[in-house]
Parts: structure tokens; sequence; C-alpha cells
């Protein structure tokens, strides 16, 4: 028995497949409007500095709807996709569009130094230069926001109002300068692609102000529940319950006003869905806002955008279930493990729990009741202190735990859901790969992508990013060569 779900899938949005082709559409409609508008082809400079700028201007706009809050893009394949490529495409756009005035110039002549230069300081050329300048700041910012002694709201609001500016200026730029945007179909399509992308931005922020002062989500209680974790409690003040999956996060703002819009966080819930009225979440100290998460007090009104996400366990032709969390991992996990007990599953279920010390594991009032009604057996692992009488074993997890954990369960058979630091994620993954477990039923959710993704899963979504990329050039190219 499975048990039933409570929550319908019509929320999901599109799959991968139907996003992709969608989104190479998009970057190819200007190509290919430019090459049937009956214009004689220039020289090769001229046409691929024409591409590169087509091109990158598309992935540029597209960028204010790759940001992950929508769920019509991000509910099927997950938000850490979805933000992934946004992180993935934002300097291949760069790269495509600084390639636009340095092809424009074309090759060096030294008959005539200084071409580029002369392009980029010419008062009626401002616009592009502008938005050029303001591009390469928005993509530095965003590769270096960690190190910037700037706070994350100051900073994710500055990010949305210059995104706003740039598409502005790009489609101004295009319009007044771009040779195939002149007349025809060209001239209506950026301005088109320019309201496309800002209005579901612009309805996003409008739905979450909106919903921020309808719905009265109010802070009942907040304790510390292990070394650096809290579990916030919210209660409905309307009576009317959040529609949710187990495993799904909330942007929550409960700090300060709860009006401004950028003042929110991302935190997983980590209570089942059965009762929507009533959400907990485990959130650790860590940053501007977590640091001061102990000083909530009950009756502080809060403002929730949810639910987003699709970390969701929704294999029901697996035979068995394995739940890994490390550290504050445990708040999805804890939802699952609730919803689980409440639907009566009758699958077998295998938690593996790991924390740094004893006193970073989170309360066995919290965790043990939804175990005690499964069919459940719980691996709990410490850095430092274990303590194997009060069932305190060594960490951090290694490979003989996930094969203690798939002990009695068929691994290609089985689910693994996985959530805590990237490394670990990314060793389970590829541990639990080479035990027997198809990567479509080990499920995580990852936040940053590059070069340095170390699972076979992420090499994988990765190695789909630089295809769409591959596609894109190939795309340029064929206009530029035409």
């Amino acid at each position: 028995m499975r048990g039933d779900r409570p929550e319908s899938r019509r929320w999901m949005g599109l799959p991968g497949w139907a996003l992709a082709i969608g989104y190479l559409a998009a970057v190819a409609a200007p190509l290919a409007l430019a090459a049937a508008s009956g214009a004689a082809p220039a020289d090769i400079w001229t046409e691929a500095a024409a591409a590169g700028g087509m091109a990158g201007g598309v992935m540029m706009l597209l960028q204010l709807v790759s940001s992950g809050r929508f769920r019509q893009l991000s509910g099927r394949i997950g938000i850490d996709v979805t933000m992934g490529f946004h992180k993935w495409a934002a300097p291949v756009a760069l790269l495509l569009i600084l390639a636009h005035p340095i092809l424009l110039a074309g090759p060096v002549d030294s008959a005539a130094p200084g071409r580029l230069w002369a392009m980029l300081s010419a008062p009626r050329l401002w616009e592009g230069v502008t938005a050029l300048a303001l591009l390469i700041v928005m993509v530095a910012s965003a590769i270096l926001r960690d190190r910037l002694p700037v706070r994350y709201e100051i900073w994710r609001a500055s990010h949305a109002a210059v995104a706003v500016l740039l598409v502005g200026l790009t489609v101004y730029h295009v319009l007044r300068h771009g040779f195939y945007a002149s007349e025809g179909p060209l001239r209506l399509f950026w301005p088109v692609l320019g309201v496309a992308v800002l209005l579901p931005m612009l309805t996003i922020y409008l739905r979450k102000w909106r919903d921020y002062v309808r719905h009265e989500w109010r802070v009942t209680e907040c304790r510390a529940v292990a070394d650096r974790l809290w579990a916030l409690t919210i209660e409905s003040g309307t009576g009317r319950p959040l529609r949710f999956r187990a495993g799904q996060f909330a942007w929550l703002a409960a700090m300060g006003r709860r009006l401004p819009i950028f003042a929110d966080h991302p935190f997983s819930i980590a209570s089942g869905p059965q009762e929507g009225t009533r959400l907990r979440f485990v959130i650790q100290e860590a940053g501007d806002f977590t640091g001061r998460v102990g000083e909530i007090e009950p009756g502080r009104v809060v403002g929730l955008d949810a639910p987003h996400g699709s970390f969701v366990l929704d294999d029901d032709a697996a035979d068995g279930i394995v739940l890994i969390a490390g550290g504050v991992g445990i708040a999805p996990i804890l939802g699952i493990l609730e919803d689980l007990a409440a639907r009566g599953e009758k699958r077998p279920v295998r938690l593996i729990l790991a924390a740094r010390d004893p006193g970073a594991m989170l309360e066995p009032p919290l965790i043990e009741p939804p175990l005690a009604h499964l069919d459940s057996r719980a691996l709990r692992l410490v850095d430092e202190g274990a303590d194997p009488d009060a069932g305190l074993r060594q960490g951090p997890v290694r490979p003989e735990h996930l094969r203690e954990a798939l002990d009695g369960l068929e691994p290609a058979k089985t689910v693994a859901m996985i959530c805590g630091p990237g490394a670990m994620m990314s060793a389970m993954t590829d541990t639990l790969f080479g035990l027997g477990v198809p990567l479509h039923r080990i499920h995580f959710e990852r936040f940053a992508y590059d070069d340095q993704a170390t699972s076979i899963k992420d090499r994988r979504r990765l190695r789909d990013f630089r295809v769409t990329g591959a596609a894109i050039l190939l795309m340029a190219a064929i206009f530029a060569l035409r």
C-alpha cells in the first residue's frame, strides 16, 4: 500500500525536453526572421556580430524567467535545475554579447587602429555600451556574491532592478541600431519579447505582495531543537490551508518588515501536508537572517510564498525508500517522514541521519513518532562524540552505511532522497548509483552548477546545458555563414 497522495500534480509544469526546445526556439527566432527578411547578407564579420548579438540578447532577456520562482517552468524539473541553468547561461550570454562589438570592429587593421574603442566611446551608442557594462557588473556580482560585503537582500533587489533596466536598454538599442530590426517582423519581435519576460517577473512579485497582505501567517513557536537548529512554527490566521507536497520549500519573510518582497528566504517545510494551516520549519543559524532566528517571538506576522521545489517522493513503483539527511537537511526529510506515516505507508523506510556531533542531532521527539508508525530502520551518525550505547555511530556517512541501509532492499527498485551539504549529496549519489540504485530514483536539490559539480547526475545535467550552448553556437554560425 502506498497511501493516497493529498495533492494533485496539476502545478507540475512542462517537462525538461519541452523547455529545452522552447528555449532554443526563442533563441533561433530572431536569427530565422533576419535570414528570411530578404536583406542581403553583409560581410561575415558583420553577420557573425549580428548573430552573437541576437542570440546573446535573447538569452539575456530569458534570464528573467529562468530564475526558479516560476512553478510553470521549475515545477517538474526542479528549481535546482532551473537555477543551475540560470547561473550557467548568464556568462554564456555575456560572452556572446561581448563578441558583438568585437566582431563588428572586424579584424585588426594596422591602417585603422582603435575601431573597437571608437565604437564603444561613440555617444550615439550610449545605451548599448551602458547595457554591456551593466551586464558585466551583474554577472560578476552574481558569480562573486558570496565574497561581496553586501547583504543578500540588497544584492537581490539590485539584481532585479538592473535586470529590468537591461531589458529596456537592450530593446531600445536593437530597435535604434539593429540592421535587421529596422523593419519587418523583427521590429515587433524585440518589444514583444521584452514584455513577455517582464510581465511574469512583475506578476510574481505583485502576487507575492498581495499574498503577504492577504494571508495572516503568524508565529506560534520558535524553539531550539539542536545546537544552532531552530524549529519555527507558523499558523494561518485565516484558516486557509496551504496545499503543498512533502519535501517542498517556502520563501519566508519572518524578520523585520514582512512586506518588502526581497526580504524573504527559502526554507524547507519540515512538516507533513495533512495539516496545511500549521507549518513547521527547521532553520539553521548561518547568515544575516538565520543568525537572529532565535529572536523571533510568537505572534509575529510573517510573509509566505509557497509551495516551491520538486524534492518530493512520487515514485510509487519503488519497493523501498531510503532517506538521507545531513545537518539541516533533515528539514524536508522530516516532512516526508510525517507524510509517509500519515498516509499509512507500508514500504520499508530506511533513514540515515548525519550530524557533526550529538548536540547537532535533531531532538528525538520530532523524529521518533513518524518512524514508529513506519516499517523503518534508522542509522544515526556523528563526526565527533560517537556513542554506540546511545545509538550514535561514528560518521561521516560511508559506503558501508549505505550498504547497511540497502540491506533487504532491491537497489534497482529503491528510491533515495538526499538532502545535506553539496559534497555529501554528490558522494551519496555516486555511491548509491554504484550500489545499483538507478539515477532517476536518486533525488536531491542543488543550487550551485559549475565545472566543479562532482556527482554523475550533476555531470549529466551540466552536459545537457553544454549541448544547449553548442546548439546555440551552431545556429549563430549557420546564420553568419549563410
